[in-house]
């Protein structure tokens, strides 16, 4: 396939590829866990007892079961535990890496010590320590993670530096967030209208839909030169060819109800990769399930593929594993590179009944072997904060 130059992908600077990925989530403690239950269409979602013993109303969510909930730096263990993993895969060194990571929000949470405060800023500290220079916290609410990994890709291009960590991880999966987000109407309620059904309870795009299920996790992506990971060896997973952002500035907690912002950062990562919107094969949405932000999302992608629309397959992964906030667009971004190399896209979890106004070539029931070679990952912010990555299958 051509980009819109008639070559492949964009021939300024260097190459950049994945070599390694990490990723904790509702659906196991490996990458290779997640993408698995994606494709048998399994939800890692369920009712969280702990959460029930709280007397809270929410009790439902993307559970990691690989950290003991009441272990007091649940938040570094969680995200380390990624990293290493995309770090071992890669074969590569931290101390040869940068750090462009998103660490979310401070971490709340009750143990056998009492209540627990750790603050984001002092995770990612504790997580960079390793790394060589850059190291950055990116903070931008749901689009974190793929803005950090957006951000690596363009330090990597410029020739800054030749491999770097990027991701995101979130321990949010507590009381405290559970009762904020229910009061922003954002997350299913367990009274919904999917009944004793914990693991449906988010269903994006469907008519059924509440709000997300929130969820803990992480996801770690090693990115370097393609010339560096051909000299070690290395096997590239996908190749990112674009990046882009905007920002609504619209409200702090809906959407631009035209999709205008989301629409604009697709966009911007269209022209970064020199690519015409109708050389995109998939797109892996944000797809929350709240009833705004889907009908948003799906105008948005509407408008940016005009008539082809009907034949670009849409999925998106938070039916399955929740919402892990600055984890999410990491997660999503390691999804899209399995895609790109394997060429098929999973189905969207819980999705069953389009909503009216949310058309798009949907994935649904089964995985669809699409021959998709290039993968639009998209993220949009709480606040306006919009990020779109596109990869692209590793060509010779």
């Amino acid at each position: 396939m051509s980009g819109a130059n008639g070559e492949m992908g964009d021939d300024r600077g260097d190459r950049v590829v994945i070599t390694g990925t990490g990723a904790l989530s509702a659906l196991g403690q490996t990458s290779q866990d997640l993408w698995n239950g994606l494709i048998a269409n399994r939800a890692g979602i369920r009712t969280v007892e702990r959460l029930v013993a709280s007397g809270i109303s929410v009790t439902t969510g993307g559970e990691v079961d690989a950290v003991p909930h009441d272990q007091v730096d649940r938040d570094y263990e969680i995200a380390n535990r990624a990293i290493d993993d995309a770090l071992n895969s890669a074969k590569r060194d931290a101390a040869n890496c940068g750090f462009i990571w998103s660490t979310g929000l401070d971490t709340f949470q009750a143990n056998s010590h009492g209540f627990v405060h750790r603050s984001a800023g002092r995770c990612f500290s504790s997580l960079a320590s390793r790394f060589l220079e850059p190291k950055r916290m990116i903070a931008a609410a749901c689009a974190s993670g793929t803005q950090a990994v957006g951000e690596a890709f363009r330090l990597i291009k410029s020739g800054r530096i030749d491999a770097c960590v990027a991701g995101g991880s979130s321990v949010m999966l507590t009381p405290f967030y559970l009762i904020g987000f229910a009061g922003l109407q954002a997350v299913a309620p367990d009274n919904g209208t999917n009944g004793n059904h914990p693991s449906k309870i988010c269903c994006p795009f469907d008519r059924r839909r509440k709000g997300f299920a929130l969820a803990d996790g992480a996801g770690a992506l090693v990115l370097e030169t393609l010339g560096a990971a051909r000299e070690r060896g290395a096997t590239p997973l996908a190749e990112l060819i674009g990046f882009g952002m905007s920002q609504d500035a619209f409200d702090l907690n809906r959407p631009c109800e035209d999709g205008s912002g989301a629409e604009l950062c697709m966009r911007r990562a269209l022209t970064d990769a020199r690519l015409a919107p109708q050389e995109i094969d998939a797109v892996n949405a944000h797809a929350t399930a709240t009833y705004l932000g889907d009908l948003a999302e799906a105008a948005a992608l509407r408008r940016l593929f005009g008539s082809d629309w009907r034949h670009i397959p849409v999925s998106g992964v938070k039916g399955a594993i929740g919402h892990a906030m600055a984890a999410a667009g990491a997660l999503e971004a390691i999804v899209a590179a399995n895609t790109c190399s394997t060429g098929i896209v999973p189905p969207t979890v819980n999705l069953n009944e389009p909503d009216e106004g949310c058309e798009l070539d949907h994935v649904i029931g089964e995985p669809r072997n699409a021959n998709a070679q290039r993968v639009l990952s998209v993220s949009f912010g709480m606040g306006g904060q919009n990020a779109a990555l596109i990869l692209q299958r590793v060509s010779a």
